[in-house]
Parts: structure tokens; C-alpha cells; sequence
């Protein structure tokens, strides 16, 4: 009986525990549903603005001076192939407004994608990785073509906050194997290393593809050692066996050194389960294990962004943000979602916008502001929600 009843005592007194604990986790860090306020909000692209039927795939960065939202302009569609320019536009007052649309590279009728930027912050520069191509993705992924058809990358740089940006340099040798088809940098702003072993390195992750057909997709990191001038091929994954078929991909420094890789399953490996995690402990030279399947986020099959929002060093004072869609069929009710250990467990954090929203990316506009950008009204618009954190 003395057992029973001491058993049954540490039983309650976990059992509170928890309970407390968890209250006190949510009273400290309450979900926020900011879907229905209209503060804070703007609208960077729009169907109709200079003529474009659409803008698709934004991202964002900021630096010393501006903030700068980039996204493909789409002439004719939203489709993914056609004739598409890269576009941005400059706020200077933390996205409240939004200077004049300009184009920063149009190559005639063909598609110019996946804008990448990372800030430099020793020199207040932004570097900016994109793709180009002639061919459709299902003309990529199977048909043969010559290798001057093959998707190209090129890198551009702006060192005056983006008034000005220097004449787009081809890196396609740099960061793209002759048997790789698909090659998609991004889409989501890349990362500048702090941890001591590999300070200074710019990582940016890429989907690839391997082989003929839509079921060889995998993801890789390119990296540079100089601030963005020349490039190199790091981590790559090449598993097909798997149940993860890894494409647009997110990536944040941990805390001690390690880069956490979150990527889109591009099949949907199961009903529960549309993105892969990993890590790199080398600064993305290589991967620590072969992506996995990940239950912790409510996505369906689209783009995310990750971000890091707050290091302290020490436990409970850091968090890395999270955005995605909160269906896991549909692209709707964006939300931020936050870890508080580096990774290893999730949590509903904000709920950013109501309906339709799919692509997004996030910005740190200060010690307190967050910035969003992301897609919605299907595709006919792409709004910018700045939001005061606790």
C-alpha cells in the first residue's frame, strides 16, 4: 500500500508539473492570431503593376539603410516558365512604403528565377544568386538538350543598399554538376556563418535533380569562402531510396556551430509528413545523416522560410522562426511557427494571414520588428506584414 500510494504521488506530481509547465510556456509565449489586423501591412507587388500579370517567389533582406523585397516578374501567367524578369523594389522605412518597381536583370522572353539574397553586414553588402533558363521545368527534368540550354546561375552584388547593382557574373561551373538537370537556387534568402570555425561563409541552398524525371529531385548547399565572389558545391544529397525527395530548402546557424537544413518534400513522402530535416556540422560541407521525414510542421507541399530571430547562448533565451502554410493539403493561413532549442521541437507562434497565402520569406527589421513577405489572393498579390514582438 505504501508503494501504491507513493507511486500514485509521483504520478500527480509529474502529472502537475507538466501542467504547470506548460502554462507557464504559454502564458510566457502566447499564440497570436494578427490575421484579421490590417496594421503593419503593405503591398509590394500586385497583379497589374508595370504591366505584369503576376509576381511570383519573394524574398527579402535588409540592410544598413533599406529594406529590399525581391520577386519574379511574370509577363503573360503566374506559370512557372515564360517570360519572367527579376524585380525589386527599396523601402526606407521599414516596408510602410515602397519605392518605384525596378527590374534588375530581364533577359527578353526567357526566365530569370529564384532570387537568393544574403546581407554582408561587415561591408553593407547584399549579395544576390539567381537562376535563368530556356526551358520549361518538364522539359528539364525529361527531355535531352544541348548545354547551352541547360538552367544557368549568376550572381550580382550591391553595396549601396540596393540603388545600384554591379553586372551579373555566370557561376553556373561554380555551383552546378554536368549530369545535375534541375537546378533551382533558393528560393529564400541565404546565410552568412558566425560560428567561429567557419565565420564569415555565405551558405545558400539549391534544388537539384539527378537523374531523368520528376522523381530524382534532390538538395545540395553551394557556399563561398570570400564574401560571395567565387562559389563552391558543399553538402549534396543523393539519396533516391528515401521517402523525401528534397527540393526548396531553408536553412539557419545553430547556436554551436551546426546549420539545420528544412526542405519541401516535393512528392509528400506521407499524408503527415511534406518536409525533411538535417543538419551539417562542417559548415555545409556535408551533411550529418540522410534527410529524414519531419511530422512537426502543418505544411502542405510549398516553399518555407526559416530565421533566426534571437541568440543568446544560453538555454531558453534563443528562437528560430519558422513560416509555412497551416494546411496539409492546401496553401492557406500562413504561420510562424518557433523553436526554442535550436531545432529540436516546434510551436504555433503567429498566425500572419487568413486564406490563400503560399510562398514566404522573413526579415529581422530590428531588435523588436519582424518582416514577412509572402504570396496571396492566388497569386495576385504579394504583401509585407511588419509585426512587434514580445
Amino acid at each position: 500500500m505504501d508503494a501504491l500510494k507513493s507511486n500514485a504521488f509521483v504520478g500527480l506530481f509529474i502529472l502537475l508539473s507538466t501542467i504547470y509547465g506548460n502554462a507557464q510556456h504559454q502564458t510566457k509565449r502566447p499564440f497570436r492570431d494578427l490575421s484579421k489586423d490590417s496594421i503593419g501591412v503593405s503591398t509590394p507587388f500586385y497583379s497589374g503593376l508595370k504591366a505584369y500579370h503576376a509576381f511570383r517567389i519573394p524574398t527579402i533582406i535588409k540592410s544598413n539603410t533599406a529594406l529590399i523585397a525581391f520577386a519574379e516578374g511574370r509577363k503573360n501567367s503566374t506559370s512557372d516558365f515564360g517570360d519572367i524578369d527579376l524585380t525589386y523594389r527599396r523601402s526606407l522605412n521599414n516596408g510602410a512604403t515602397w519605392e518605384e518597381l525596378k527590374i534588375l536583370y530581364d533577359l527578353d522572353t526567357l526566365a530569370v528565377q529564384n532570387p537568393v539574397p544574403i546581407y554582408v553586414a561587415s561591408e553593407n553588402k547584399i549579395v544576390l544568386l539567381f537562376n535563368t533558363t530556356s526551358l520549361s521545368e518538364h522539359d528539364v527534368l525529361h527531355t535531352d538538350y544541348p548545354k547551352n540550354r541547360e538552367r544557368k546561375a549568376y550572381l550580382t552584388m550591391s553595396t549601396d543598399d540596393g540603388l545600384t547593382w554591379r553586372s551579373p557574373k555566370e557561376i553556373t561551373q561554380q555551383v552546378k554538376r554536368n549530369h545535375w538537370r534541375w537546378h533551382a537556387i533558393g528560393p529564400v534568402h541565404g546565410i552568412e556563418l558566425k560560428h567561429e570555425s567557419s565565420r564569415g561563409r555565405l551558405v545558400a541552398p539549391v534544388a537539384i535533380s539527378i537523374e531523368k524525371g520528376n522523381e530524382a529531385y534532390c538538395m545540395a548547399l553551394i557556399y563561398s569562402d570570400d564574401q560571395g565572389e567565387n562559389w563552391n558545391i558543399g553538402a549534396v544529397d543523393t539519396n533516391l531510396t528515401d521517402a523525401v525527395r528534397s527540393n526548396e530548402t531553408t536553412i539557419v546557424e545553430l547556436t554551436d556551430g551546426r546549420i539545420y537544413v528544412n526542405t519541401r518534400d516535393h512528392l509528400g513522402g506521407s499524408k503527415l509528413k511534406n518536409r525533411g530535416e538535417t543538419y551539417s556540422v562542417d559548415g555545409g560541407l556535408s551533411f550529418t545523416k540522410p534527410i529524414i521525414e519531419s511530422d512537426n510542421f502543418p505544411s502542405p507541399i510549398v516553399q518555407s522560410a526559416l530565421l533566426r530571430w534571437a541568440e543568446e547562448r544560453k538555454e531558453g533565451e534563443n528562437s528560430i522562426l519558422f513560416s509555412t502554410p497551416s494546411d496539409r493539403e492546401k496553401r492557406v493561413d500562413l504561420m510562424i511557427m518557433v523553436s526554442y532549442d535550436e531545432s529540436e521541437s516546434w510551436t504555433p507562434f503567429i498566425k500572419v494571414h487568413d486564406g490563400h497565402s503560399a510562398y514566404s520569406d522573413m526579415v529581422k527589421l530590428d531588435k523588436t520588428t519582424l518582416g514577412v513577405i509572402y504570396e496571396t489572393d492566388d497569386y495576385q498579390k504579394i504583401r509585407f506584414r511588419s509585426i512587434k514582438m514580445d
